[in-house]
């Protein structure tokens, strides 16, 4: 590999070598490596709600869906991506091919920009696909840490509440789980570009549907309770027989017991049922199954583009963490779950 120019070398030192964090994103943790091997992940779908005990007392409920792990998802390159954004602080950047999510090393925030700000960051692209054998079609980008913004630990006590509330309201809690460590696991008073609001980000007409008050007095979204009694029924009244629906028009399989089919539900949730429409319709006729998932996060089609393809690996690598950093603690209780 050649060296990179003095510029791109002064930049570097200007900023110290220590900044730079080059890290490899190819191997699993021991403890990962450990709860891949479980042996309740063998066999059929386990589906449990588990209550772990912390180190400090304080207890977590959880919903445990084991065939996320045991049909592969855990193995793949655009679920490792994300797992590592959201766990990368916002002062570093994770360098990655788009094509195929491959993540390359972490380098400083700080490092980036000033590479840019002085016109090299192209060459230092270049320098990276020799490094690490990128392939001439496919780019390198550089994407920021987002462990500031989904903070599971802030999320976990109401993850019982959500589980619980959802299962009385006839809805799979896998979706209550989802929902919150995705959407503002922080905080439930984030507000999106868009308008959604609260721990289920709802919009205000979504929110006035399900018999919330939303006006300048008062913002029901802010109550957890009013907001995960309308965001239940979005998804079952909405979410999930649209996923159906647009399965049976295009000739697609319907098994809503299937985690693939639960991901299709939620990319109407986040998308709206409109935008994924036109992006199932625009898949090929001969994928099913897990297949079906894996090749809409490479369609756009309408509104369907990158934000919405992403939906369904952020649930699955927002998972696999909140149930990594509660698998490190001693479990106390599990209760099968087999419903929905």
């Amino acid at each position: 590999m050649n060296s990179l120019s003095n510029t791109i070398r002064t930049a570097l030192s200007a900023l110290s070598l220590s900044l730079v964090m080059a890290v490899s994103c190819n191997s699993a943790s021991s403890s990962e490596s450990d709860l891949a091997k479980s042996p309740t992940d063998q066999g059929t779908c386990i589906r449990e709600i588990c209550t772990v005990r912390k180190s400090d007392g304080a207890k977590i409920c959880y919903f445990k869906v084991g065939c996320i792990r045991k049909d592969g998802w855990d193995t793949l390159p655009e679920i490792k991506f994300w797992r590592r954004i959201v766990t990368l602080s916002k002062d570093s950047v994770l360098a990655n091919v788009i094509e195929n999510r491959r993540g390359l090393a972490v380098y400083s925030k700080k490092m980036i920009d000033s590479l840019e700000s002085i016109g090299r960051l192209s060459q230092f692209r270049d320098e990276l696909a020799i490094k690490f054998r990128v392939d001439s079609n496919n780019h390198i980008r550089f994407t920021s840490g987002r462990s500031h913004f989904y903070r599971f630990d802030k999320i976990a006590g109401k993850m019982e509440r959500g589980i619980t509330l959802f299962d009385s309201f006839g809805v799979d809690p896998f979706y209550a789980q989802s929902v919150l460590l995705i959407e503002s696991p922080g905080s439930d008073r984030q507000k999106s570009t868009a308008g959604a609001y609260g721990n289920f980000q709802l919009m205000p007409f979504v929110a006035r549907q399900y018999g919330l008050r939303v006006d300048r007095y008062l913002d029901e979204r802010e109550n957890f309770d009013r907001s995960a009694y309308a965001a239940a029924r979005l998804i079952k009244e909405i979410c999930i027989p649209y996923a159906r629906k647009w399965c049976e028009t295009y000739g697609f399989e319907v098994d809503e017991s299937a985690v693939w089919f639960k991901l299709l539900a939620l990319h109407n949730y986040n998308a709206g049922a409109g935008t994924v429409k036109s992006a199932v319709a625009a898949l090929p006729g001969h994928v099913k199954g897990n297949d079906l998932i894996k090749t809409l996060w490479k369609t756009s089609a309408g509104y369907f583009r990158s934000e919405a393809q992403n939906y369904s690996q952020l649930a699955l690598a927002c998972y696999l963490e909140f149930e990594q950093q509660n698998m490190l603690h001693t479990e106390e209780n599990r209760v099968p779950y087999s419903k929905n």
